[in-house]
């Protein structure tokens, strides 16, 4: 069905060009910008992935303006409070049921925002030409593919130093320095629980592949608005789940070994690593309330 013009017309009105699916295939860190840079780096990727005409860069600026502010105000409050909650647990013994139901929560988390980006997301995809699409295709396919490079490289054993190093750069950002007992004990943990980095890399062509689909149907069958949304939430909704059975498996076993891995080291924590993982949660969470002040004094 033809899009009809009061349709497109509604559609820039309310355009929130935010393809955030893209920042998150992208490949790169958003944490190591910093949250209050967002919005720009989410204009980058954009501009990146999809070379944006002069419309959608603007619409694309005010709109992501929009959803960082949504973010900071409605969903922050409810990461501190989780991280909150992971403070009130440093002296507590941790088994990796624990850890992984907080990862649950954490993942539940981002069902709000898949359903605020889903019309953002809808309005993008009715305004896309067949060139752009191609070029996110190749964007996203170049990113996995040095993904590969990097994390599938070498031999077995330079994959194994290379996931040890990953895991103690991980510890040690959240405990401080290890000591040699550790160290030993963290080699140790992770040789016997190796990470399936294949299924994790096969799991993120899966995602940038059904993306690519959904802005492909989108384009070629120009769908009502509503029924561009409806696509486009049920695509967010489910980012995070895999479609392959078999992969999804290994994936969860992945996680489950990882669990296991951060709970026997967080057990093993000294007294002053638990003061320091405490400040180091008690400072991201002051920051994140800082933020939703800042947000709300804006709104005054």
């Amino acid at each position: 069905m033809a899009v009809q013009t009061e349709k497109i017309s509604t559609g820039f009105n309310r355009a929130a060009v935010i393809l955030v699916a893209v920042a998150l295939l992208a490949g790169c860190t958003v944490a190591r910008l910093g949250y209050a840079m967002l919005p720009w780096f989410g204009l980058w990727q954009l501009e990146r992935h999809l070379s944006l005409d002069s419309a959608q860069r603007h619409l694309s600026s005010e709109r992501l303006d929009a959803l960082h502010a949504w973010h900071r105000q409605t969903q922050m409050p409810r990461y501190a409070a989780l991280i909150e909650s992971g403070i009130g647990r440093i002296d507590q013994p941790l088994a990796a049921s624990d850890l992984a139901a907080w990862r649950a929560q954490m993942f539940g988390m981002w069902q709000a925002p898949a359903q605020r980006i889903a019309p953002d997301l809808a309005d993008l995809a009715l305004t896309l030409r067949p060139a752009q699409i191609d070029r996110l295709e190749r964007r996203l396919a170049d990113s996995t593919a040095e993904l590969r490079r990097k994390y599938l490289g070498g031999s077995e054993a330079d994959r194994l130093d290379a996931r040890i190093g990953r895991w103690q750069e991980r510890m040690e950002w959240l405990l401080g320095d290890l000591t040699a007992e550790q160290r030993t004990a963290l080699r140790k943990l992770a040789a016997e629980r190796p990470s399936d980095e294949t299924a994790w890399l096969d799991e993120r062509q899966a995602r940038s592949d059904r993306l690519v689909r959904l802005l492909r149907r989108i384009e070629s069958e120009r769908p009502a608005r509503e029924q561009a949304i409806v696509w486009s939430s049920a695509f967010l909704t489910d980012f995070w789940q895999s479609d392959d059975p078999a992969r999804a498996r290994r994936l969860a076993a992945n996680s489950e070994n990882g669990d296991q891995v951060a709970a026997a080291m967080l057990n093993t924590a000294t007294r002053a690593q638990r003061d320091h993982l405490r400040a180091k949660l008690r400072d991201i969470e002051q920051d994140v309330m800082r933020m939703v002040r800042q947000i709300g004094r804006a709104h005054v």
